[in-house]
């Protein structure tokens, strides 16, 4: 007999989850725990979740696709990749310093996830789609004639610019963002403008894919 799903419930399991994983880390979060917290019996969150790791998993899509839908209401088609890189940089940084708690459960998650042997892929995962995400915004701002850039380059370059600086918040208990990251977003869009990221040209062979072309780094 298929599963009658049951959001209110399901959103209570998440949240619950998310509140035992912040407050006392993976090891505390029981599935015995997270359904006290909750406030129901042990069989309702097997009902909804087959395992503790089918839950965690949705505890982590949930922050992300949060995150996501932020970030993607900045940017606009043709806006221009470097402004566009700047917009991405600026909404992660503002929407990661509303919610703090929430970073500090995605680094629970992903230590968690690399320490377990079938786990490991979650945090993975979690990059590849953020850095889709990227890809994809990135890729819609080209304005009219703007050169061709090494689109992949600049969106792992925005993830790690955006990510050292919320570990810096989090290790040394400040509530900087976005401010701190300001200056170097601000250089990395001057950098993407003038060239840094562009695909070498004329010299690059026309028959290479963009994942075969150098990024041309401006001395």
């Amino acid at each position: 007999m298929p599963k009658k799903l049951n959001d209110v419930q399901i959103e209570n399991l998440i949240e619950a989850a998310g509140r035992v994983i912040r407050e006392e880390g993976v090891a505390a979060a029981t599935t015995r725990r997270i359904a006290a917290d909750a406030g129901v019996p042990l069989g309702t969150l097997h009902y909804y979740f087959e395992s503790k790791q089918k839950l965690f998993e949705a505890v982590s899509d949930r922050f992300g696709a949060t995150g996501k839908e932020w970030v993607s209401s900045h940017v606009s088609e043709g806006m221009g990749v470097a402004n566009a890189a700047g917009a991405i940089a600026r909404a992660f940084a503002r929407w990661a310093a509303r919610t703090p708690p929430d970073q500090l459960t995605e680094f629970e998650l992903g230590i968690w996830a690399l320490r377990t042997k079938t786990q490991f892929k979650l945090p993975q995962q979690s990059y590849e789609e953020w850095l889709s995400v990227y890809r994809e915004l990135l890729a819609k701002s080209y304005s009219k004639n703007e050169r061709e850039k090494n689109i992949e380059a600049i969106a792992r370059t925005l993830v790690a610019l955006v990510d050292g600086f919320i570990i810096q918040d989090q290790f040394l208990r400040e509530s900087a963002l976005p401010g701190s990251a300001d200056r170097l977003i601000d250089a990395v869009v001057v950098a993407i403008g003038e060239g840094a990221f562009d695909y070498e040209s004329p010299t690059v062979s026309s028959d290479q894919t963009p994942n075969q072309r150098r990024v041309n780094i401006i001395d």
